[in-house]
């Protein structure tokens, strides 16, 4: 009988939940159970990884191409998800931790099938999230806007969340590491891609830095030195803002990287994917590039109609913002790829 009971709560709960996704991402719903999933052991350091990110949108962008990446350079057993809320800043994500509340989707890519758009379950809680596998790396982030004002709340918020992991993570030595998430663009066309143009966000948050996207990534790198540098919990920094605006500083264009008010595009998401990959696997530089293109089904949409292939001075941009922004991860360092070629 309690068998029964259990599947039939078990089928309540997966057509109650939602099948409208936000994201602009070709991407795969299901609606499986997201606590039915068995976990698995941990990875082996240094040749394969599970990791989880707490983030919002900008978490997804890297995640979307990371799997597809790390296939390509030739690793195994990796899996990455990320448990996305538009927008989620830290205090958002305490503040649905606390309610237990079931406002995230889960977004979940591998090695295993790596031209796969993500699956998403929808309805998910943040202690599913931590429960749906044997998870060793836990990234977290917040809003470039709320780490760069050095909100009062940061640093408590980054405890609770903390505390709340290590009380419901599978893996009692899962690692913390910190994603520094890219300040949007000051480009009109694309800020005006935003759904509320007359009260768009993404230009009232650079009210503070006289509108100059300069000055808001100083801010950002700034804010995270004092705030999260001294943080020993966390094991490393990813620096993807600086990876974007190292690219910014050759011919690129902010529509090169962004492809609308604040997400990256598909270049800029494999490019930053790059970033995460050679963080957590220690890779210090990078030689070459080996992903020559992006097949179709990873796109942001599947209207195109074929696989996008990089020019050799893409891949170029690319490769020299990765290894700059690995090099100095707090600075734009100045491309040599200017003008365009």
């Amino acid at each position: 009988m309690k068998r029964i009971l259990t599947m039939f709560l078990a089928m309540l709960f997966i057509f109650g939940m939602l099948a409208a996704c936000g994201s602009t991402t070709a991407t795969t719903e299901t609606t499986a159970q997201v606590e039915a999933t068995e976990p698995t052991q941990p990875g082996e350091e240094g040749k394969c990884f599970k990791i989880l990110t707490l983030g919002n949108s900008g978490a997804v962008d890297c995640g979307h191409m990371l799997a597809y990446v790390a296939a390509t350079e030739g690793y195994e057993n990796f899996k990455i998800a990320t448990l996305y809320y538009s927008g989620c800043s830290l205090a958002k994500h305490a503040a649905f931790m606390g309610q237990n509340a079931n406002d995230y989707k889960l977004y979940v890519s591998s090695t295993d099938d790596p031209t796969t758009a993500p699956t998403i379950m929808n309805s998910v809680t943040m202690e599913q999230a931590l429960r749906y596998d044997y998870w060793d790396i836990i990234v977290m982030q917040g809003t470039a806007s709320e780490i760069a004002d050095k909100e009062a709340t940061v640093q408590s918020n980054i405890n609770a969340i903390q505390k709340f992991v290590r009380e419901n993570c599978l893996n009692p030595n899962a690692k913390f590491v910190w994603h520094m998430g890219w300040v949007p663009p000051t480009d009109n066309a694309l800020r005006d891609t935003y759904p509320y143009p007359e009260n768009n966000v993404y230009y009232t948050r650079y009210i503070p830095y006289g509108d100059d996207r300069n000055n808001f990534y100083n801010a950002l790198t700034k804010s995270t030195q004092d705030l999260i540098v001294p943080n020993d919990t966390f094991q490393y920094i990813i620096p993807t803002a600086t990876a974007m605006e190292n690219a910014l500083s050759s011919y690129f264009e902010e529509k090169d990287i962004h492809r609308d008010y604040y997400h990256a595009t598909d270049l800029a998401r494999v490019m930053n994917s790059y970033v995460w990959l050679c963080k957590i696997f220690g890779i210090e530089q990078l030689d070459e590039l080996k992903v020559d293109s992006i097949p179709m089904t990873l796109f942001k949409s599947l209207q195109d109609a074929q696989d996008y292939v990089f020019t050799e001075g893409e891949k170029n941009v690319m490769l020299e913002a990765i290894n700059n922004a690995l090099a100095t991860p707090f600075a734009v360092t100045q491309s040599q790829y200017t003008p365009a070629p």
